[in-house]
């Protein structure tokens, strides 16, 4: 019973016979058991995974859409702070006069199109930025005045506001105020 060689009457000699449960090892039933659990675990990771790319993806086309967003309001801006008369202005369109350096006056239309917000100076339309769901324009005759959706000659700020859709449709809204220096 100790693991040595027995003899058995007659003198032949017969070795133990050691069975696998004293053996050291793992069973069929134990391996099985880990894969199953490493699988859950794998799985598991594969969902935080799949959730941290989703979230960079989201973020970057954010920050691309925010970008493009940001130049239109930019050249807005820049067009509408040196208005020198407005022509026709409404909620959704607006046509003036700006005064550029020398002295130049230039007649330009700001309107949406499609999905497109586009800058038209008379001879070329030029595309500010594209997939738009809303543009709308505001006007005040000072910073904390009523808002109004036409344009008079008491109004002194033009407020724009650029709607788009993010990702997954998410709605992303794009507000500024220009005051118009020669007003």
């Amino acid at each position: 019973m100790n693991g040595k060689p027995m003899t058995c009457l007659g003198g032949i000699k017969r070795e133990r016979v050691v069975t696998i449960a004293n053996q050291a090892g793992f069973s069929f039933v134990e391996l099985i058991a880990v894969m199953v659990l490493v699988g859950i675990m794998a799985a598991g990771a594969g969902l935080g995974i799949s959730n941290i790319i989703t979230g960079f993806m989201v973020s970057r086309d954010s920050a691309a859409i925010a970008g493009k967003a940001q130049l239109a309001m930019l050249r807005l801006s820049r067009e509408f702070r040196v208005i020198s008369s407005v022509t026709a202005a409404t909620s959704t369109s607006i046509t003036f006069v700006a005064t550029h350096e020398g002295g130049i006056n230039k007649t330009y239309t700001v309107t949406k199109a499609g999905d497109t917000i586009t800058l038209n100076d008379g001879t070329t339309n030029d595309t500010l930025v594209d997939k738009v769901s809303a543009l709308t324009y505001t006007y005040y005759d000072t910073f904390n005045g009523t808002a109004e959706t036409s344009w008079a000659s008491s109004r002194r700020m033009i407020q724009i506001t650029i709607g788009m859709n993010g990702p997954d449709n998410t709605p992303l809204s794009f507000t500024t105020r220009v005051t118009p220096r020669n007003l």
